[in-house]
């Protein structure tokens, strides 16, 4: 009879562990009511040259699961699993707002007027109204009290709790390469290589036929690009892909080579899919940089010197090829420099292709100059290394002495340039003249030339080495 009690009790022991293990999965999941008829969207907004989907009517009244927002919006989850975006202006928690910081609480309609008082951080109020084109809220505080408020101010707090779909997430895929991985394949397999789906919705009763969409993927055929994409599933077997949004042409994807880098995935290198969701709050870096003027001015500095350490990765990625090159004594030092010049030329424009064709899709022009500037300083600089330490005869680098240099002429030349003095207005009625004196002052640019010697340690072979050095002055008058 022991035994028996002590089993019982071991049951009823196990069964209240199990029970507390599961609670944290469920724990603290929201059910929200949709209110009024709406549409699950693939997206959460709508800008004026994206498609038009309106993918699954949800009813008034349905119970949905938030578990993620988007640009103001919410993506929930139906009873039936299917999942996707609905305006949070159809979803009747998120009417209840609450404020981060203290902020003005008027007691007329018209924002702005009247009285008013300042409402402590996390007031909690009811959205009764959107006013002036979506700005200002009209509102209801527990208390009962009616006002307005700035919309930006007083949002749900559910904005701050759930997770926040990165709105610059994207990833960009040839037509032909989701084909290949991805008909033939299941859902999971999409979302393994894609990463998490926008919307999942069943395209029939007996849920045998289902959809997924990827808002932010893009899919290149005929070098055009689309924004967003559909696949289409059969049981849990992808038969086709289509692919949204308009063609937009891209001068990248018909630059030589483009279609071979498009070939591999590259999508890792700025937007691997663990960074889908927002990561909460800014980072040090950033709050560093707003904490003063000197800050700032630090934090430009650094940025700038940043940049040209990334944009000059080539350099430091071909440096072993023209190593290599400029040791190999059978070459004259115009074919190395020439070869050096193929090799730092060919880094860089892979290097460009894949920031333009992976990690900064839409500023062609200015990624070009940007690649171009350190293209240049380090061609350049290369030659430069090569003339002044490799032996033109023995061929033999970092062999060069400095032997001194000569002054060998100074070449000047003059510019006229325009200078504008504010010297005051002048008002006459409504109007307000802004009176400036014209100048015309004197640039002149000084040039020295120079050759510096060089004698190789190895030979005793000597050479020379021209060199310029120029400076500005201006002659105001």
């Amino acid at each position: 009879m022991f035994k028996k009690g002590l089993a019982v009790l071991l049951f009823f022991i196990l069964l209240f562990s199990s029970l507390c293990a599961q609670e944290p999965e469920t724990k603290g999941k929201e059910v929200w009511s949709v209110r009024g008829n709406t549409w699950l969207l693939w997206k959460g907004y709508q800008s004026k040259t994206d498609p038009s989907i309106e993918l699954k009517q949800v009813w008034n009244g349905t119970k949905v699961e938030p578990f993620a927002t988007y640009a103001g919006n919410f993506k929930i989850i139906l009873p039936s699993g299917e999942f996707g975006y609905i305006r949070s202006d159809n979803l009747e928690e998120a009417y209840w707002v609450e404020n981060v910081d203290s902020i003005k609480f008027y007691y007329r309609l018209k924002w702005g007027t009247g009285d008013y008082e300042m409402l402590p951080p996390d007031t909690r109020a009811y959205r009764l109204e959107t006013l002036d084109n979506g700005g200002i809220y009209k509102v209801r505080l527990e208390d009962g009290r009616v006002g307005t408020v700035i919309r930006h101010y007083m949002r749900s707090p559910y904005f701050r709790t759930l997770p926040e779909v990165n709105q610059k997430f994207v990833r960009i895929y040839s037509l032909e390469k989701l084909q290949n991985k991805l008909i033939g394949k299941t859902r999971e397999d999409a979302i393994d290589f894609i990463g998490p789906a926008s919307v999942s919705i069943y395209t029939n009763n007996e849920q045998t036929a289902s959809e997924l969409y990827f808002r932010y993927a893009i899919g290149v055929q005929d070098k055009k690009r689309h924004k967003g994409l559909k696949i289409l599933y059969d049981g849990n077997v992808a038969n086709e892909i289509t692919l949204l949004g308009a063609a937009k042409k891209s001068i990248a994807e018909r630059l030589p080579l483009a279609g071979l880098i498009r070939k591999i995935n590259l999508n890792w290198i700025s937007n691997s899919k663990k960074t889908y969701y927002e990561k909460d709050g800014e980072n040090w870096w950033s709050k560093f940089k707003k904490k003063s003027f000197i800050t700032k001015v630090i934090g430009f500095i650094v940025s700038i010197i940043l940049l040209f350490l990334f944009f000059s990765i080539p350099q430091f990625l071909s440096w072993p090829f023209r190593r290599l090159i400029i040791t190999i004594k059978p070459m004259g030092n115009g074919l190395v420099k020439f070869i050096n010049f193929l090799l730092l030329t060919l880094f860089m424009y892979f290097f460009f292709l894949v920031l333009t064709l992976f990690v900064i899709l839409d500023q062609f022009l200015v990624i070009a100059i940007f690649t171009l500037i350190p293209w240049f300083i380090f061609m350049r600089r290369n030659n430069s290394n090569i003339s002044y330490n490799r032996c033109p005869r023995c061929h033999t680098m970092w062999s060069a002495a400095d032997k001194g240099s000569t002054h060998t002429g100074t070449e000047e030349s003059t510019a006229w340039k325009q200078r504008d003095v504010y010297k005051g207005s002048t008002t006459s009625g409504n109007v307000t003249t802004k009176n400036y004196d014209r100048h015309h002052d004197e640039e002149i640019t000084t040039t020295e030339n120079y050759l510096d010697h060089r004698k190789c340690v190895n030979c005793g072979y000597e050479w020379d080495v021209h060199r310029r050095e120029t400076s500005k002055n201006t002659i105001q008058h």
